[in-house]
């Protein structure tokens, strides 16, 4: 990888999986073809159970296989780990494997270091650059989609949280201690990181570039739409309901207020007055029992079973 004014930067990518295999497969493909990794600077971490559908591009990579599932948060804390292990590493690129199932522009890892490079001292150090991000609505909470227009200054602008997707993080955050904490195992694991990455004194910028470029399917509807088939929409899986219920009150203690847990409440019974499905209510109940009661961790009642779709 190159900056702006062609010097070498050196980042790792890395991808977490659970159950993937085929989809998994096709980003690392993607990342030596279109980003330009050798399969050498790719960890990829297998959440238990998975991998690679290709048994010599798996025998290529760095393949970090974890003995129990850790969700994404024991997941992505484990890569960044692998990735930083070497010092010459500046940068992990941190990449769930269904992201290559978004319409993100390629290659954009070079041109994106560049603008990085734009920014100097405009802003706080660097900390992490998101594809696509969202604002946190101060009293209750709520998050919307950040989409920045054209004419950004180096189509880079601060958020304050975001999914994984496909994330670059800075060497400092590492250095600095700043992880992912495996406690919450799943559910807005992805926010805690990124509220505490600007805790510490960094900024967290999201490349306006992407944000534009997918904004649709950032929308419930374009988000099944990308899904096209390929695997599971969030429809599928009511697991996701009871960490989604359950670790709000995490996020709303740790960063927010207490009007935060009020509101999460009047959603979520809302949500369960608006739902059909049976498995997702009783899962949003005991979600929010959990929550108020301030468990985390790996509910063995609520976990993926199936991962990705047959093709069609």
């Amino acid at each position: 990888m190159k900056d702006r004014a062609g010097g070498a930067i050196q980042v790792k990518a890395v991808v977490l999986t659970h159950r993937r295999r085929r989809l998994a497969g096709e980003l690392v493909r993607s990342l030596v073809s279109d980003e330009g990794f050798s399969p050498s600077q790719i960890v990829v971490v297998v959440n238990e159970d998975g991998g690679l559908d290709d048994d010599q591009l798996e025998e290529a990579v760095d393949l970090l296989r974890l003995g129990e599932n850790l969700g994404p948060a024991g997941g992505f804390r484990a890569g960044m780990e692998a990735a930083f292990s070497d010092p010459a590493v500046q940068w992990a690129y941190l990449c769930e494997d269904d992201v290559g199932l978004f319409d993100l522009p390629h290659p954009r890892l070079d041109d994106l270091l560049g603008r990085v490079g734009q920014l100097g001292e405009l802003v706080a150090p660097v900390g992490a650059v998101v594809a696509y991000g969202r604002r946190l609505e101060r009293r209750r909470g709520h998050a919307t989609n950040l989409v920045p227009p054209d004419g950004t200054f180096a189509d880079l602008a601060p958020v304050d949280v975001a999914a994984w997707g496909a994330t670059l993080v800075s060497r400092r955050v590492f250095d600095a201690g700043v992880l992912p904490d495996t406690r919450w195992f799943f559910g807005y694991e992805d926010f805690d990181f990124f509220c505490r990455v600007r805790e510490a004194g960094f900024s967290v910028m999201v490349d306006a570039i992407s944000a534009r470029r997918i904004a649709k399917q950032q929308t419930s509807e374009g988000r099944d739409l990308a899904l096209g088939g390929r695997r599971p929409t969030d429809a599928d899986e009511p697991w996701r309901a009871y960490y989604m219920a359950r670790n709000f009150f995490c996020l709303a203690r740790r960063h927010g207020r207490r009007s935060w847990e009020a509101w999460h409440l009047l959603y979520s019974l809302r949500r369960m007055q608006l739902s059909k499905d049976p498995a997702a209510i009783a899962a949003t109940l005991r979600g929010l029992y959990d929550g108020a009661r301030g468990r985390l961790g790996r509910n063995p009642r609520y976990t993926r079973t199936v991962g990705e779709l047959p093709l069609r």
